[in-house]
């Protein structure tokens, strides 16, 4: 006991030096023990890398688990509830293990253990085939990400000798190797975290699973693939000058492909999973300004853009939890996802809409909510780089600029929508009546967490920038201390300030004008009907004529379809309009290649082999061979 209590003094007297000196989140802990695995060991570390994504992890999962017992309440009578919390604490633990594994084999075990577990809570409602397709779909994107995972740690580890990621960092790396090494986990790593074009699985899984699980498949699991990204560029140290363009460049696409997608969407949760990917393209623009900085020699820069990225990971899965969430509590009292028939929400659910607009204005990058506060860091970050870095270099952050602008207008006109749909106006033609009953106490709390915590970031952001910047300046093997990072926040406050002030001033004048009616009768007429003389909910705005017109301008690009709608004659016939968009990657790349390895595996299924026995040799022999490792 005494030991223990010497080894605890010690460890906590390093930890305030550590904290005096700023590198405190460097090297927090680390920890080893043998493991009878074949080149594996179970070895874990806690930097300030790993501790982002963490925290991420902790709070969403938290937060995602206390809104189940509230949500899956509905399903107690109808389904087993013990398969699914099984495979949601192995999901919460293969989350965890993979931020903090520092060996080759426990990484990719706790990637693989995540990736079955996921299936399983995707295809929680296996009745219906949608989402038999959506968790089939997953699976076999999943295993293809992993398949190139697996080739690319096992080069790395061929180079270095060694499975441990501290041994492989510290060991170098030809250049050209380097660049193939980051395109193979561009592709794999990419597939989880939902690159255009192999984000296909997202807006099919999402929409598909329990709401809960939504949340989590957004907020944190596809940030593992960022994760992963992170932890090969921390392991590679220098890389070729075209990484941070193709990454920065890969930014720009997702950001307005996801944008574009989610505007065009009638499905409330689908509509999300696209607005997944365009936060995707934000992360990675930060992760190509940080490595335009490395490349350059800029460590403020590339401190800016790692930083910027590592601190909207934190935010993405705050706000859209929080969203997911609140598409939970619609769909559960409306009992349909389609926007086209909800309305009016707001009156019946007035807690729900403001924490979910909370989380829109926070999505939107408005200031006093935590997603601005990353995207300004990202924004100044591109700035740096139009001004200081050459001339190809200040092009590919002029280009940035510009996106991530087109991306927040974007985003602001689709959550307008969305907002204006679902909450405001009247009560469309719903197939069936709005459930009457409350929402649950459990699924109100941690929507309130969540909501906080986009506030609490928006106006006092420094604590949590502090601790990205920490991890930007590790990833980028930087000293922060000789860098100005103070510098960001004058402009910061600033901006924050006027915002704030400016919101108390119209609080105020509103609080004045109230007084002044008080007890003055105000005439109550009805709305201008624009030439009709009987109002209907019929001629609010829907999700889809709300967007028409921005998604008919880029039709070149989505792939847009509209059927029906024509009005011929004098007097015309009744009618009807629809219009959807379609996934251009799905429809003209992946249906084509299912439909033709679908058809080389039926020619394959001729020659499988059909005895029990020899399956059974196999794995005797693997046995074997697992035995006489540990033996020696």
């Amino acid at each position: 006991m005494k030991r223990f209590w010497r080894h605890f003094k010690s460890r906590n007297q390093e930890r305030q030096e550590l904290y005096k000196e700023g590198r405190f989140f460097n090297m927090l802990e680390s920890f080893q023990w043998p493991w009878h695995v074949p080149f594996g060991e179970f070895a874990l570390k806690l930097d300030s890398l790993s501790l982002i994504f963490l925290t991420a992890v902790t709070i969403l999962v938290l937060c995602a688990g206390v809104y189940a017992v509230g949500y899956m309440r509905q399903y107690r009578t109808t389904k087993s509830m013990g398969l699914h919390i099984f495979f949601y604490f192995l999901l919460s633990t293969a989350l965890v293990l993979i931020v903090l594994a520092n060996n080759v084999i426990l990484f990719l075990g706790a990637w693989e253990m995540m990736s079955i577990s996921t299936y399983f809570l995707i295809v929680f409602n296996d009745e219906k085939s949608s989402v038999r397709r959506a968790g089939f779909l997953y699976l076999i994107m999943s295993h293809c990400g992993t398949f190139l995972l697996i080739l690319m740690f096992f080069l790395m580890a061929h180079n270095a000798g060694s499975m441990n990621f501290e041994i492989i960092s510290h060991s170098s790396f030809p250049v050209a190797f380097a660049g193939s090494i980051l395109l193979l986990a561009i592709i794999g790593f990419g597939i989880k975290a939902g690159f255009v074009p192999v984000h296909i699985w997202l807006p099919h899984a999402h929409p598909a699973a329990p709401t809960h699980i939504s949340a989590i498949l957004s907020g944190v699991a596809i940030k593992m693939g960022i994760y992963g990204i992170c932890r090969v560029l921390w392991i590679i140290g220098v890389l070729p000058d075209w990484c941070g363009y193709l990454i920065l460049i890969i930014g720009v696409v997702c950001g307005l492909m996801g944008v574009l997608y989610a505007l065009g969407q009638h499905e409330l949760k689908k509509l999300l999973a696209y607005h997944s990917i365009e936060n995707i393209g934000i992360i990675s623009l930060g992760l190509g300004v940080g490595l335009l900085g490395q490349s350059h020699h800029m460590p403020f820069l590339s401190v800016l853009g790692f930083g910027g990225a590592l601190l909207h990971v934190l935010n993405h899965a705050i706000f859209k939890g929080l969203l997911f969430m609140g598409a939970g509590c619609v769909i559960q009292r409306t009992h349909t996802s389609d926007m086209d028939l909800m309305g009016g929400l707001a009156r019946t659910m007035p807690l729900v809409s403001i924490l979910f607009l909370v989380g829109a204005l926070a999505i939107c990058g408005l200031p006093l909510f935590n997603g601005f506060i990353s995207e300004f860091i990202i924004y100044f970050g591109l700035f740096q780089g139009l001004f200081h870095l050459p001339l190809q270099g200040a092009f590919t952050c002029a280009v940035g600029i510009i996106s991530l602008a087109l991306m927040g207008a974007l985003a602001l006109a689709c959550f307008t929508k969305v907002y204006g749909t679902v909450f405001l106006g009247e009560p469309r033609h719903l197939q069936e009546p709005p459930s009457t009953g409350k929402i649950s106490l459990l699924m109100i709390i941690p929507m309130l967490v969540l909501g906080g915590l986009c506030l609490w970031i928006g106006l006092f952001p420094q604590i949590m920038a502090n601790a990205a910047f920490q991890g930007g300046a590790y990833l980028s093997h930087t000293d922060l201390a000789s860098l100005p990072m103070g510098t960001i926040f004058y402009p910061l406050s600033l901006v924050i300030s006027g915002v704030f002030l400016f919101f108390a001033l119209v609080l105020a004048l509103v609080g004045i004008r109230r007084k002044l009616l008080q007890g003055h009768a105000q005439p109550v007429r009805e709305t201008w009907g624009c030439g009709f003389f009987q109002m209907t909910p019929k001629i609010q705005y829907t999700s889809s004529s709300f967007a028409l017109l921005i998604v008919d301008f880029v039709k070149g690009i989505l792939f847009f379809r509209r059927e029906g709608g024509d009005v011929k004659g004098k007097f015309p016939a009744k009618t009807s309009m629809s219009s959807s968009v379609h996934d251009a990657s799905e429809e003209f790349l992946f249906k084509p290649l299912f439909a033709r390895l679908t058809s080389f595996s039926k020619k394959l299924d001729m020659n499988r082999i059909r005895y029990t026995q020899i399956y059974l040799m196999y794995i005797f022999l693997y046995l074997i061979f697992l035995l006489v490792w540990k033996l020696k």
